[in-house]
């Protein structure tokens, strides 16, 4: 919920064609005197934020959302072993650090917000890594590593060019060596997580023969052609023995499902950037849920003597 403070009433000039041309020029005017403010540049952070934006693009998990999806570089072999884990918490560290040391005194507000939003990016590194820990936690997220990567490169639209094609190969032959690093990664793995993860890798082995059936005429190139079949036959296989060794896991997953009070606070204030506690939160859904009850029996009450709608005949 936004909260605006209220503007004085009088400050406010009505334009029509009457008003007078001093009046019509004056936002005009401060439009103009804002932009050198505006448009200055913060050059210690514009390369924090290109360093870091490279990096991510090589680290940043897949998933099946279309929303936070980037611009990824092509032949990266992915890993989310412990080690590599390890590696972007190291690096991650030093982001943080060049980040606080930037930590605006007499930047202009503009500025201000720049420094803000690279700080709530390198909060959601931190949320991936340490608090949410999917790559700890949720068998689910493997998925995502192994089959939202490829199905992220099917969706350009034919034809392929021998580019494309080669990353599809890429991808397909990373699938194998990530499904062996989360049998050592998944530590905590959350049981009800781990049964959307079964159920989504069921029948896949007839699924991905449709796409080797339907994908292997559109790729160019000998190299990508030659190496496309094995690699799609070794990754079916890896996600079936995945599925096994999760169901064969499932009686031993104890791990709590929620990350905690702490965790959600962390990502409200550091990534989302919100000034409200999670009991806020709650008390302001407990409003907004009064609301709509009440205007709901407010059109009620209004619509108490109309008879009800006739329901249209089908066909």
């Amino acid at each position: 919920m936004a909260h605006f403070d209220a503007v004085d009433e009088t400050t406010i000039v009505p334009y029509n064609s009457t008003t007078p041309m001093r009046f019509r020029l004056l936002p005009l005017c401060a439009v103009f005197f804002a932009l050198p403010v505006f448009c200055q540049t913060d050059k210690p952070l514009q390369e924090l934020s290109q360093e870091f934006w490279t990096w991510r693009a090589t680290t940043q998990p897949f998933n099946t959302d279309d929303i936070p999806r980037i611009e990824r570089p092509d032949g990266v072999k992915r890993s989310w072993s412990v080690q590599s884990v390890q590696d972007q918490r190291v690096k991650l560290l030093g982001f943080e650090r060049r980040w606080k040391e930037l930590e605006p005194a007499t930047r202009t507000p503009a500025q201000q917000v720049d420094y803000k939003l690279v700080g709530s990016a390198l909060a959601r590194v931190r949320w991936e890594l340490d608090w949410n820990r999917r790559w700890q936690r949720d068998p689910g997220f493997y998925i995502e590593q192994t089959l939202s990567p490829v199905q992220e490169v099917l969706a350009i639209p034919p034809p392929f060019t021998e580019a494309e094609s080669e990353e599809i190969v890429s991808r397909l032959e990373n699938i194998p060596s990530i499904l062996d690093e989360a049998r050592a990664s998944l530590t905590e793995p959350v049981g009800p997580f781990a049964n959307l993860a079964i159920d989504s890798l069921e029948n896949v082995r007839p699924r991905l023969d449709v796409v080797k059936r339907d994908v292997m005429p559109l790729l160019v190139g000998d190299k990508a052609k030659a190496v496309f079949g094995p690699a799609i036959d070794k990754a079916t296989a890896a996600l079936e023995g995945y599925r096994a060794w999760l169901q064969q896991q499932m009686p031993s997953m104890r791990s709590p499902l929620s990350v905690g009070r702490d965790g959600y606070t962390f990502f409200l204030k550091n990534v989302a950037l919100y000034p409200f506690t999670p009991e806020d939160l709650l008390q302001m859904a407990r409003q907004e849920w009064a609301r709509v009850v009440e205007y709901e029996q407010i059109e009620k009450n209004r619509n108490r003597n109309i008879p009800p709608l006739k329901t249209k005949a089908t066909g």
